[in-house]
């Protein structure tokens, strides 16, 4: 799996876990970068469940390090793209 598909696939995670959440993405290389979700508080829980998995295999069987981090949006507001 490729970066681009990872964080395609991470995305509609969560976005299924917390359909009003709002994602950004850091690409640091090739194959590193940060998500950042910020989603209603409720629905963290279901946002980390729904990407711990793929996360961790990503990492041990792919080589690729994403990072999945949840924000309160209620509280931290996504930054402009």
């Amino acid at each position: 799996m490729t970066l681009d598909e990872a964080i395609a696939e991470l995305t509609r995670l969560i976005s299924a876990a917390s359909p009003g959440s709002v994602v950004r993405v850091t690409r640091v290389s090739g194959e590193e970068a940060s998500i950042r979700a910020y989603a209603p508080a409720a629905d963290e829980g279901a946002v980390k469940e729904a990407t711990h998995d793929l996360t961790f295999q990503l990492l041990t069987g792919e080589g690729l390090d994403v990072q999945v981090l949840v924000y309160d949006i209620a509280t931290s507001l996504p930054p402009d793209e």
